[in-house]
C-alpha cells in the first residue's frame, strides 16, 4: 500500500540518485519542456517537478528526508553489539541476547534479519566420521563410481534392512495445534503417546538400476539377524528373486552389517551372485550412498509412520500398502542418484556430503 501522497512525492524525488536530479536541472535550465527532459532522464513527471520545486527552494538538489522518528535502537552502536555477539556465539538464544543487549526481541529480530541478514538454521545431527574412516569413504568411493561407469549392461541391486514400529514418527518441529489455550482442546488432540518399548518388525527390501523393487521381507519378531539368518533369507527369497528378475547380469550390493561382513556371509554371496561386492568395496558410515536409505525408506517411513498402527499385523499390512504404491520411475531416479552422491563424497574427501 503507498503511503500518502505528500510523503510518497518526496519518496519519489528520493528514489532518483543525485547525478539523476543534476540531469534534470541542467536540462531545464538548457530550457527542454518537462516532457523532453522527461523522455532524456527517463524519469516521471512527479519527479521533475519535486526535483524543480527543490532546486528553487534551496538552490540544490539535495533531497529532502523523509520524516519519520529517529531510530532509538536499531542504531549501529546495537547492530555492531549483536554482530559480534552472534559471531562468539551463534547458538545463543534470541531471548538472551535481547536481555544482553537491553533491547526487545522484536528489535533483536529485525537487526539479526534485516540488518545482519541473518537466517536460523536447524542443527543437523551427523555421524561422527573418523580421519580413517574418512579415507576409506575416499577410496572405496572412487572404486565403486568406477565399477559403476564400468558395468553399464549390468543391473546395480541395492539392498538394505530398516526397523519399523507401530508407533507414529513425529517431527515435533512442525507438528503444531491451534487452539485459544490447551484447555480448550481434548488431551487426544493435543498429545503423542509414547510406548516405551513399542512393538515393530524389521524389514529387508532391494531396489535395482532398472526401476525393479524386490519383495518385502519381514524378519520374525524377536529373531536377531546373525549371519545364519541372513544367510537363509538370502538362499530362500533374495537370491531366487535375483535370478528371476535379472538372469545373471546383476550387481549385488549390501552395506557393512555385522551379518554381511562375516566370512561365511562373504564367501556364500561370491559363490552364489553372478556380481557382488565385498566387505571391501563398500566405506564405513555411508548411509548417503545407497538408495534405500537416502530415498526409499523415507517414502515409506512418511507414507507409514505418519500415524500409529493397532499392531505388527496391521503396520505390515501398511508397509506392503505403501511398498506397492512405489513407482520404477521413483526407484530409477533414486539408484540414477548414486554416482552423484559418490561424487560429492569424493570432492569431499570422505567426508559428509549435502545433496
Amino acid at each position: 500500500m503507498y503511503p500518502s501522497s505528500f510523503v510518497y512525492s518526496k519518496w519519489l524525488s528520493s528514489m532518483a540518485s543525485k547525478a539523476k536530479r543534476d540531469q534534470i536541472v541542467a536540462l531545464k535550465e538548457a530550457g527542454l519542456t518537462t516532457m523532453q527532459v522527461m523522455k532524456k532522464a527517463n524519469v516521471c513527471r512527479k519527479t521533475v517537478y519535486n526535483v524543480m520545486k527543490r532546486y528553487k527552494e534551496t538552490g540544490n538538489t539535495t533531497s529532502k528526508p523523509i520524516p519519520g522518528r529517529k531510530r532509538s535502537v536499531r542504531t549501529k552502536r546495537n547492530v555492531e553489539r549483536v554482530k559480534k555477539r552472534v559471531q562468539r556465539n551463534p547458538r545463543r538464544s534470541m531471548r538472551a541476547t535481547a536481555k544482553e543487549v537491553n533491547i526487545s526481541r522484536t528489535s533483536l529480530r529485525r537487526i539479526v534479519k534485516q540488518d545482519l541478514g541473518l537466517k536460523a538454521l536447524k542443527m543437523q545431527h551427523r555421524q561422527l566420521i573418523s580421519a580413517a574412516s574418512k579415507k576409506k569413504r575416499l577410496d572405496r568411493g572412487k572404486m565403486m563410481l568406477q565399477e559403476i561407469q564400468s558395468a553399464t549392461d549390468k543391473v546395480m541391486v541395492w539392498s538394505d534392512e530398516k526397523m519399523f514400529t507401530v508407533q507414529a514418527v513425529v517431527n515435533s518441529q512442525n507438528d503444531r495445534v491451534y487452539a485459544h489455550s490447551a484447555q480448550h482442546l481434548p488431551e487426544g488432540c493435543r498429545t503423542h503417546f509414547h510406548r516405551q518399548n513399542p512393538a515393530g518388525v524389521m524389514v529387508w527390501a532391494a531396489v535395482a538400476s532398472d526401476g525393479s523393487k524386490s519383495p518385502l521381507v519381514f524378519i520374525q519378531e524377536g529373531v536377531k539377524v546373525n549371519s545364519q539368518v541372513y544367510l537363509q533369507m538370502l538362499e530362500e527369497k533374495v537370491l531366487p528373486w535375483c535370478t528371476n528378475a535379472f538372469g545373471n547380469q546383476y550387481v549385488f550390493t549390501q552395506d557393512g552389517a555385522p551379518a554381511h561382513t562375516s566370512n561365511i556371509t562373504q564367501a556364500w554371496c561370491k559363490q552364489h551372485f553372478p556380481g557382488f561386492w565385498d566387505k571391501n568395496m563398500w566405506p564405513p558410515s555411508s548411509p548417503d550412498i545407497n538408495p534405500m536409505e537416502f530415498a526409499i525408506w523415507s517414502i515409506l517411513e512418511r507414507d507409514v509412520s505418519r500415524v500409529s498402527h493397532s499392531s505388527v499385523t496391521a503396520l505390515k499390512t501398511a508397509l506392503m500398502k505403501s511398498w506397492s504404491k512405489l513407482d520404477a520411475e521413483t526407484v530409477r531416479r533414486s539408484c540414477q542418484a548414486v554416482p552423484s552422491h559418490l561424487q560429492a563424497m569424493i570432492k569431499a574427501k570422505g567426508g559428509h556430503i549435502e545433496m
